[in-house]
């Protein structure tokens, strides 16, 4: 059995390979919805505390889980606020794969916005956004640039020393025009494209701030009580979603919409349907996913 640090997944994984793998699986979804199964996952909500655990099984055999833990205070004592760790079986029901799933898990989840982003956003798109501090940020912003030519990011963070370091990290990373903003209002007017990955439980971006071609990445509020955009917001966009069934389980933006008049069946689509047939995307487009147990196993196969 393969056991990989962060260190080695950062070294074999490309960010085309992981792009192209996962659009893939979801367009082999949309062909056969029974190619994966994911039990819903087991999440523990205990104070500001999210524990999860995700396991999927594909059609061809291949078994994984994912352990992970999200702990919002993490980062004050010098510790990420997610740590993950993946086990992977093979056909034979044997351990071909045990490892730390932090990377795996910011590859996966940025690639599918990216993928998200590469059929939702507008094609001329120039100005990204990014609203978050977290150690998933920068990534975010790696996995935007794969799928659009952005000539200037913009990060905004609650804390303007982290998002200095931010801004920092998206700029050695990607060697490009990269500014900290302090106007969250008047940095989403001039957005394109805005990426959200928070832990927020209250919104921090407002429907009338938005405009017509703007695409909205919404990845933090992934329990019902979290939430990074108010109901305007989600009712001003045509939505889709990683999963239709897991978000009305989850996705805290959309759930909490409900109670302010959105119904979920103004959904557009999901991944699957976004990848595989051609949908319209004028006006304001919204994608919120929270995260599937499959989008870790494919690129944990890509490993073996």
């Amino acid at each position: 059995m393969k056991i990989l640090s962060d260190q080695d997944i950062r070294e074999q994984l490309e960010w085309q390979d992981v792009l192209k793998t996962l659009e893939q699986a979801f367009q082999t979804r949309h062909q056969n919805p029974s190619a994966f199964s994911m039990p819903e996952r087991v999440g523990i909500t205990f104070n500001k505390n999210a524990y999860l655990t995700m396991p999927c099984a594909d059609s061809e055999g291949w078994f994984g889980v994912k352990q992970v833990s999200v702990l919002p205070d993490n980062p004050s004592q010098g510790k990420p606020s997610v740590q993950a760790w993946y086990t992977l079986f093979d056909t034979t029901g044997t351990p071909a794969l045990a490892c730390s799933a932090t990377l795996l898990t910011k590859f996966r989840t940025s690639a599918v916005s990216a993928i998200a982003a590469k059929y939702l956003a507008n094609e001329e798109a120039k100005t990204l956004l990014v609203v978050g501090t977290g150690s998933l940020a920068p990534w975010m912003a790696e996995a935007h640039v794969q799928v659009r030519s952005y000539e200037k990011i913009l990060v905004w963070g609650r804390s303007a020393e982290k998002a200095e370091q931010t801004a920092k990290a998206i700029r050695e990373g990607l060697q490009m025009n990269v500014s900290v903003v302090e106007d969250l209002q008047s940095a989403v007017a001039r957005a394109n494209v805005i990426t959200i990955a928070t832990t927020s439980r209250t919104p921090i971006i407002k429907g009338e701030w938005l405009h017509d071609g703007q695409h909205l990445d919404l990845v933090g509020a992934f329990v019902p009580e979290m939430i990074e955009v108010d109901a305007e917001a989600v009712k001003a966009s045509s939505v889709f979603v990683d999963d239709l069934h897991a978000c009305k389980v989850e996705a805290g933006d959309l759930i909490q919409a409900t109670d302010q008049g959105w119904s979920w069946e103004n959904v557009k689509g999901d991944l699957a349907k976004v990848v595989s047939e051609k949908v319209e995307r004028g006006g304001i487009t919204l994608f919120k996913s929270v995260g599937l147990a499959l989008e870790d196993l494919v690129v944990a196969k890509l490993l073996v």
